[in-house]
């Protein structure tokens, strides 16, 4: 179940109805707090697990599409870096009463600013109405490794018309190749992990700090005393050789194009099961994300070996 929420609320339970769920956030900022809506969203699950389970059929094909789009956001810490390609995956499926589609884009969803009043899914949900008319079929946002990235130097203002701007762009670009063709896969395997974070106080005083550190270091001031460790769950997914996997955290943009992800047919979805951090590459000790984080410095490195046996085992 995907939630236009910036994280997963805490109360929403992890089972409705006998049925096991894998919550997700697309994380657009401008959504009520997760917990507020909760009891909502649980009952809103449990009428779509009632419609879902009378159109439930064998997926008759699946057809993984994959390619790259500039101009839409751009890495965060880099300069110049608006025109860089940034890659995604687009997941169609058929099943004998219907298709549907997922989209897996990484990029923080933060057209609108702190200035917005109004609830909105932000960019996520205008993408997602947009291919939807095209493909005529209903189409899902998943939030992918977008740490590292935002519209922070693409969108020209934060506005609801630069959100359709950003859109517009997104589709005119959209150029997708087939890499990947399955009839009639033949199992689907669900599995849940354990994954013990450990956290660190982060030392402050001698860090030489700009303008965008500074919401990170509110953060960490903001902090009360952290745990030693944080247990978060890890959902792995299997649909024949289609494998997905999905974590709590914010990872960056090079987490998920490592060679043992993009040569197989492996996803990667963030913001998923509970709300979590940022989890960043060991040799990162400064910056807003590096800031905002609790973690220790081999938390990726865990998370990836973590991933790598899990994947061998499913």
């Amino acid at each position: 179940m995907v939630f236009d929420l910036l994280s997963v609320p805490e109360k929403l339970p992890k089972q409705v109805s006998g049925v096991n769920l894998i919550p997700i956030a697309t994380h657009t900022h401008s959504a009520p707090k997760p917990n507020l809506v909760a009891e909502i969203i649980e009952s809103c699950t449990e009428e779509c697990l009632i419609e879902a389970k009378k159109k439930a059929t064998e997926i008759e094909e699946i057809v993984v599409r994959k390619g790259e789009i500039s101009g839409v956001c751009d890495l965060r810490n880099k300069p110049g870096s608006e025109q860089i390609p940034i890659p995604l995956s687009h997941i169609h499926f058929k099943t004998r009463m219907e298709r549907f589609s997922i989209l897996l884009f990484p990029c923080h969803p933060t057209v609108l600013g702190p200035e917005n009043l109004l609830y909105s899914a932000d960019l996520p949900g205008s993408i997602r109405r947009k291919l939807s008319l095209k493909e005529g079929c209903p189409v899902l946002f998943m939030n992918s490794c977008c740490g590292n990235v935002s519209t922070h130097k693409t969108r020209q203002n934060r506005s609801f018309a630069e959100i359709e701007r950003l859109t517009e762009i997104f589709t005119d670009r959209l150029h997708l190749e087939e890499v990947y063709r399955v009839t009639h896969p033949r199992y689907l395997v669900l599995k849940n992990v354990e994954f013990v974070v450990n956290c660190v106080t982060k030392n402050l005083s001698s860090l030489s700090l700009s303008d965008r550190d500074i919401p990170g270091v509110m953060l960490a001031r903001q902090r009360e005393v952290l745990p030693k460790t944080e247990k978060v769950r890890i959902s792995l997914l299997a649909i024949g050789s289609l494998k997905f996997v999905f974590v709590p955290f914010e990872l960056f943009i090079e987490f998920c194009t490592q060679h043992m992800f993009a040569e197989k047919q492996v996803f990667i979805v963030c913001y998923a099961n509970s709300a979590a951090s940022y989890v960043v590459p060991k040799d990162v000790h400064s910056g807003y994300e590096w800031l905002a984080s609790p973690y220790s410095d081999e938390t990726e490195e865990r998370l990836l070996r973590l991933i790598d046996r899990e994947l061998l085992n499913l």
